[in-house]
């Protein structure tokens, strides 16, 4: 990694969940702490047969991949990611920096392309311009289908539905309800502007001048409400967006769920 500062930056996708497969186990812990700073979710792989297993249980918002992993070459696997039709976004990272390599690599499938050595600053910025260009991972077939508990509350997203926990019956969400539900759910307890809340619900119309996403908003509110859920808390915070705030009962509910989407670094 060249030398230079790199100036702080906090993503416009706050809760991307960001896969980093690199066989450089101590660059991935140099990095690390600053790429989770930008608010990204960060999963480290060393092999690509950890990832392969990954990708059969959820996929990533990003993909920051690297080419030299041992016996193979990571567009190989890209290759079989592309077959398989996952389109998430992915980045090459690599000391392969000929110009018929990088070359090989877009070709091969991959959105973009960093050669090592490189500046932090620029691959930051390389890798917030692919997910503010990415459909919103929550608007994408995902296998993430279980339930999701959130305090006294469980979520059903393929039956959209959302009960009290222990309990059958609950109140049925509308496709935009529970979109803005589940990009809550992607970062909790992190600031979410009202342009990430509209994108995440498939809105096409600028926030700022319309009230479609209070009036979300304000039903999704009524339907805790409705719930009984007084430990499940939608707060705005001035000047900045919204927050999904659990009360202290209910905040287990929400780290099982980031535990779930993680997987442990090796």
């Amino acid at each position: 990694m060249a030398d230079g500062p790199a100036p702080e930056l906090i993503s416009e996708r706050p809760g991307a969940l960001l896969w980093w497969l690199e066989k450089d186990r101590d660059l991935c812990r140099l990095l690390a702490a600053r790429l989770r700073r930008c608010g990204w979710r960060l999963t480290l792989f060393h092999r690509a047969a950890e990832l392969r297993r990954a990708i059969q249980l959820n996929e990533p918002d990003l993909l920051l991949l690297g080419r030299r992993l041992g016996s193979s070459d990571g567009l190989d696997l890209l290759a079989d990611l592309r077959r398989h039709g996952h389109r998430f976004p992915v980045l090459i990272l690599s000391a392969l920096a000929e110009p018929h390599q990088r070359i090989e690599g877009l070709a091969g499938g991959a959105n973009d392309y960093l050669s090592k050595p490189f500046h932090l600053a620029e691959l930051i910025w390389r890798l917030e311009r692919l997910l503010q260009a990415a459909p919103p991972r929550l608007l994408r077939p995902s296998p993430q289908r279980r339930p999701i508990p959130i305090g006294p509350l469980t979520l059903e997203p393929a039956q959209a539905l959302l009960r009290p926990a222990g309990d059958q019956e609950g109140l049925q969400l509308s496709r935009g309800d529970l979109a803005l539900l589940l990009a809550f759910l992607s970062a909790p307890g992190l600031v979410l502007s009202r342009e990430h809340l509209a994108r995440a619900t498939g809105s096409l119309v600028d926030p700022k001048n319309s009230r479609t996403l209070d009036m979300r908003l304000s039903r999704l509110r009524r339907l805790l409400q409705q719930l009984g859920a007084e430990a499940v808390r939608i707060e705005a915070v001035r000047g900045r967006g919204y927050r999904l705030a659990l009360a202290e009962a209910g905040t287990e509910g929400a780290g099982q769920r980031g535990g779930r989407d993680s997987l442990p670094c090796s």
